[in-house]
């Protein structure tokens, strides 16, 4: 059964909605959105980032600010392909949606009745696990688990994902909270496949991406034309832009965040969830019903702080593939993306009919200020500049600025701590040869240390290639592996534990800095040594 609590939110913001009286639409022009996005590239320092604004209907504004890659001052435009991560999310839900209107499933089927190879590490929780809760972020699995198998550039297919599931323990009750995960989306991509009869790619593109009129999109990297112009990812190493491939997502994480496209494209998928399910051409793709389902709340979410204090943001849930909460009294359905070097932030306030989406090709915070400063110019909030206005409003770029500033600063105090009070004159328990050998996870597979010709033990995983480092003795039987790609930026402890005969066992892993992205879940590795066979075995 679907538990009934969540569902208490769908009347609250209904009644936000009816009882809040917002201030007058204001129609600000082109060029305030340029001195937005100019000054949020500025102080970001995104190469590029594409933005588009539709407005009761119209599409307001579409364009490419920078360029497309560092050293190359090929220009970004409204064209310009960029992919869109996480928000691909809501593309997922909504083929969901479809199939349910061709009477192939229900939100609420039972994920074994469609896929009977599907496994959770409980048997309640595989029995009762529904549709839905692929799509809710409340499977009880700790936060992004499995999502090593997908990065950086892991040849993972999305049978091994599926089979991994069975592995994890969980980090709390099923249905109990919150903890955003990516593998439930590529299962949830499965179940499009086996009810469609199609690729979960081709099953997008056919019965979404096409009808929408947004044929310049594709479902994943991979699918999108040669020809087309496409914003290079980038991420900072030590205050220098690099490019990085790790950026590019493949085919298996599709249904979790693959879709790419432009400026205008998205706009019409914009325009197409705020006439709710109808397109450009008034034909209805999704029911009204099922239509619904997709941006009814599920699971409670904490409202970040930033948002309550700046924008009155409450009541946030999570519904099938969006964020709902309020902005300035208006109903608010969101979704951010992010990949490593690429990020995107989709917004829209359905009680005005406005949509904003921003895109940028920088491991960076931009998009998400920028799309609060562009809906505050239609709000006629203020500016967000203290320059005499009697309400100049919050000014988005400097909040979240700041609240970058402060996690790297917090981050780099608990990596310097943690240096400053390692005991540097241990030794490790056993010889560097001695930790060399292969280690097995039994969701993840393989990985191998050798104790190479430069005296220092190496990391590599057969499953992705960007991970390959050498160990640094930290302290104890606790190593660093310093990725030898450093756009990475997620160096790991590796700590060994030996058994009582005094022989490795196994191996557990955590990033060293608390600012690495989630979808290095390290922690969630148990690695253990895998006896060597002998000729007389």
């Amino acid at each position: 059964m679907r538990p009934s609590w969540p569902s208490c939110l769908t009347p609250i913001l209904a009644a936000v909605a009816l009882a809040t009286v917002g201030p007058s639409l204001a129609q600000p022009d082109a060029s305030e959105i340029d001195t937005i996005v100019e000054r949020a590239m500025d102080t970001f320092g995104s190469p590029a980032v594409t933005v588009s604004v539709v407005h009761d209907g119209e599409l307001v504004y579409a364009k490419g600010h920078g360029i497309l890659e560092r050293g190359d001052e090929t220009s970004a435009d409204a064209d310009t392909l960029f992919q869109i991560g996480s928000v691909s999310k809501a593309f997922t839900a909504a083929a969901l949606a479809l199939l349910a209107d061709d009477g192939k499933l229900t939100f609420d089927d039972r994920v074994i009745d469609h896929l009977p190879e599907f496994r959770m590490h409980d048997p309640y929780v595989t029995r009762e696990f529904r549709i839905r809760d692929l799509l809710t972020h409340r499977s009880g699995l700790p936060l992004g688990a499995g999502d090593l198998l997908m990065f950086p550039e892991g040849n993972t297919t999305r049978e091994e994902i599926l089979r991994a599931m069975r592995h994890f323990e969980p980090s709390s009750s099923f249905r109990a909270q919150y903890d955003y995960d990516n593998s439930m989306y590529i299962i949830a991509g499965m179940v499009v496949e086996q009810a469609s009869g199609q690729s979960f790619e081709a099953f997008i593109e056919e019965r979404l991406l096409s009808p929408l009129g947004m044929d310049d999109c594709a479902a994943s990297f991979g699918r999108a034309p040669e020809s087309a112009a496409k914003a290079t990812p980038h991420v900072l190493v030590d205050g220098e832009l690099e490019t990085t491939p790790t950026g590019l997502l493949g085919d298996t994480a599709a249904p979790a965040g693959g879709i790419i496209c432009s400026a205008p494209g998205m706009a019409r998928w914009m325009n197409f969830i705020l006439d709710e399910g109808v397109n450009a051409d008034g034909e209805r793709l999704i029911s009204e019903e099922q239509f619904a389902e997709l941006l009814s709340p599920v699971t409670i979410t904490r409202t970040p702080g930033y948002l309550a204090e700046h924008a009155g943001s409450e009541l946030s849930a999570y519904a099938l593939g969006w964020s709902v909460s309020t902005f300035h009294g208006q109903p608010l359905h969101s979704h951010g993306g992010g990949l490593i070097g690429m990020t995107t932030h989709l917004m829209l306030l359905p009680r005005e009919n406005l949509g904003v989406f921003v895109s940028n090709n920088l491991m960076s915070a931009a998009p998400r200020p920028i799309a609060y400063d562009i809906a505050e110019l239609y709000l006629n909030v203020g500016d967000g500049h203290d320059d005499g206005d009697a309400n100049p409003g919050p000014d988005w770029v400097d909040i979240v600025d700041e609240l970058m500033r402060e996690r790297r600063d917090a981050g780099a105090d608990v990596v310097a701590k943690a240096m400053a009070e390692r005991d540097a004159d241990s030794t490790p328990s056993l010889p560097l040869a001695a930790y060399a050998g292969t280690y097995q996870d039994p969701w993840y597979g393989e990985i191998t240390l050798t104790l190479e010709d430069d005296g220092r033990l190496w990391f590599r995983s057969p499953r992705s290639e960007p991970l390959t480092g050498p160990l640094e003795h930290f302290q104890y039987d606790t190593f660093i592996v310093r990725w030898s790609d450093r756009r990475l930026n997620a160096d790991a402890y590796m700590s060994f534990i030996l058994s009582p005969q005094g022989e490795v066992e196994r191996a557990r892993m955590e990033a060293v800095s608390p600012t690495t992205d989630f979808s290095f879940d390290f922690h969630d590795l148990d690695l253990r040594r895998v006896q060597e066979q002998t000729e007389d075995q």
